[in-house]
């Protein structure tokens, strides 16, 4: 990519305020504190160092017994990521299980679970990277499509562009007026233009369409905060509401479309303009 993106790692997502266990502790107990204080997970100690770590769903308030030894899991390094994983590598960790551990010196440094791709590193990576998609797919559209205005966009789409077109050239900051076209009307016009989906790497206009629909998605939730993983404790196929595969795919499409519009040209903020670049003043309508 051609700027500096911001970047995030596991370090960077984890809950960092690691409160633990002792083994001693009643299975009931054990329960009830999780329950109590939200917790996914958390790890267990004996003498001072970590032996395992304990889930929610292997402990109920109906467990007898004095000890945790025969309910948790041992901390062994397929439950431990480094804290300077990159966000991909995180998702995709998470995709396998839902809770891992980041360590220090004979300690436990922090816990990383799915509903911590629910915070706000997440959120700034993502909008960092759809803004970034939003730049390259409006420099694509004016190159392709310079009469995008004849595309299956709303009236009310337009109208909306208009005015704020209109408000910016009132204050004398206008842009380009496809700039102020919303990212559901650039999907609009990208999956309408051949030219277009095909250049993002796509090879169905369906394809185009069900793809991009999604990063329409993510992008309404990522700048209305809201929960980006919706469903942390599955990952199947039919689960109702986004899974963590389903964020990884979906910013896998980001990924692949950045890269192939850039591989063809497109690069915003660069003065290299295409061949058939239109000049701003000519982009009004007739």
């Amino acid at each position: 990519m051609s700027r500096d993106l911001y970047d995030c790692t596991a370090a960077e997502l984890a809950t960092h305020s690691v409160e633990h266990l002792q083994h001693d502790t009643p299975p009931s107990t054990a329960a009830e504190w999780l329950a109590e204080n939200g917790y996914d997970a958390a790890p267990v100690y004996a003498n001072d160092d970590p032996i395992g770590f304990i889930h929610k769903d292997d402990v109920t308030t109906d467990d007898d017994g004095d000890t945790l030894d025969n309910h948790l899991t041992p901390l062994t390094i397929d439950y431990l990521i480094s804290g300077d994983s990159s966000f991909t590598d995180v998702l995709s960790a998470l995709i396998e299980q839902p809770v891992y551990f980041l360590g220090g010196h004979n300690h436990v440094t922090g816990i990383l679970t799915r509903a911590d791709l629910n915070t706000a590193p997440a959120r700034i990576y993502l909008f960092d990277r759809i803004t970034y998609l939003e730049e390259h797919l409006r420099e694509l559209i004016i190159d392709t499509k310079p009469d995008w205005k004849t595309t299956p966009v709303t009236a009310d789409e337009l109208d909306d562009i208009e005015k704020r077109y209109d408000d910016a050239q009132a204050a004398n900051v206008a842009l380009d007026e496809l700039h102020y076209a919303q990212f559901s009307t650039l999907e609009t016009i990208v999956t309408s233009v051949e030219a277009c989906w095909q250049t993002c790497g796509f090879s169905t206009k369906g394809g185009a369409d069900s793809r991009l629909h999604e990063v329409t998605d993510l992008r309404n939730d990522v700048a209305h905060a809201n929960l980006l993983v919706e469903n942390t404790d599955s990952n199947e196929f039919l689960s109702s509401g986004r899974t963590t595969e389903n964020l990884y795919n979906t910013l896998e499409t980001i990924h692949d479309v950045l890269s192939n519009l850039q591989d063809a040209g497109y690069d915003p903020g660069t003065t290299t303009q295409h061949a058939s670049d239109t000049p701003t003043s000519d982009l009004s309508p007739e």
